[in-house]
């Protein structure tokens, strides 16, 4: 088996991270472009106090609903109840709107809640009645988006899909324990085209004495040691691991028929990006291993 470790390029990395600071600095800065005119406050309007036990009401109000609906999510298994068919492809659509509702109502009631302590003071600065309203809770949107990149907020869901499913096709836990949770994705395809999920599929990683088997909601597969031609580490500059430099195994497998596939794998159930890029180094270096029919090095996270 050939192996080839190619890093994420840094200039790829610093354009990313551009186009995500930029768009947030850019929709940030249209919304103050856009409210710069506006009359001041009248002397009669509605005294700061009740103004910001106003704000703390609202800021409740909407931090409630997104957290109920981040757990309501989470404990349905994304609104998931029948595990005997495949259930991949209709969660990701749930999960790519989910993900939109749930951190937006979170921001939303933390940055009202804000505005009953900074407009005020904003307001003391300069700042018209509408801006100094606005701004903390802009603020506080780019910041959650910006730490959702670090922080995996669906990592427990992904566990709670994949072993139900799993046992649904009767996989058992103690079966589980030996396993690595993992996805699945087309390196050949351009993950900027695949909406809701870059992942086609999640399961289970098994490194068998003689073979990989893989048991997952769409597919399952075993590779033996001949079949598996080459693993590359390679990043994934449609995917938000890119941000962090993060290389994905690339396994490039001779089927029975001839062809050849590559099969992209991806560290799912992980908490934040750190310890996903860790788990990624770790797969690939397991893999590797159990080829070389070497114990894999231990992992820790």
């Amino acid at each position: 088996m050939q192996t080839s470790a190619k890093p994420a390029s840094r200039i790829k990395v610093i354009l990313l991270w551009l186009v995500v600071v930029g768009n947030l600095a850019f929709w940030i800065g249209f919304w103050m472009w856009r409210n710069r005119n506006e009359a001041p406050t009248p002397e009669s309007s509605a005294p700061d106090f009740m103004r910001s036990i106003f704000y703390l009401f609202v800021g409740a109000f909407f931090f409630l609903i997104g957290i109920g609906s981040y757990l309501g999510f989470i404990f349905t298994n994304g609104l998931t109840f029948d595990f005997s068919q495949p259930v991949f492809k209709n969660f990701k659509g749930r999960k790519y709107l989910a993900n939109i509702v749930a951190p937006l109502f979170v921001a939303l009631g933390l940055g009202f809640a804000l505005s009953a302590f900074v407009t005020p003071v904003l307001q003391t600065l300069g700042f018209n009645a509408s801006l100094s309203s606005l701004l903390p809770v802009l603020g506080m949107v780019a910041i959650l988006q910006v730490l959702q990149i670090f922080v995996l907020i669906w990592s427990p869901l992904e566990k709670r899909l994949i072993t139900r499913r799993l046992a649904a096709i009767g996989i058992i836990d103690a079966q589980l324990q030996s396993a690595i949770l993992v996805g699945l994705s087309d390196p050949t395809r351009s993950s900027f085209s695949k909406f809701g999920g870059i992942e086609e599929d999640m399961g289970a990683l098994w490194l068998d004495p003689e073979r990989l088997i893989y048991w997952g909601d769409n597919e399952q597969f075993s590779i033996t040691r001949d079949q598996l031609l080459q693993l590359e580490q390679k990043a994934d500059s449609g995917s938000t691991t890119m941000l962090v430099g993060a290389t994905h195994p690339v396994l490039h497998v001779q089927l029975p028929d001839g062809a050849q596939r590559q099969i992209r794998l991806h560290a799912e159930a992980v908490g934040t990006m750190a310890k996903k890029r860790k788990a990624l180094d770790h797969l690939a270096n397991s893999i590797i291993a159990w080829h070389g029919k070497i114990t894999p090095p231990p992992f820790s996270a």
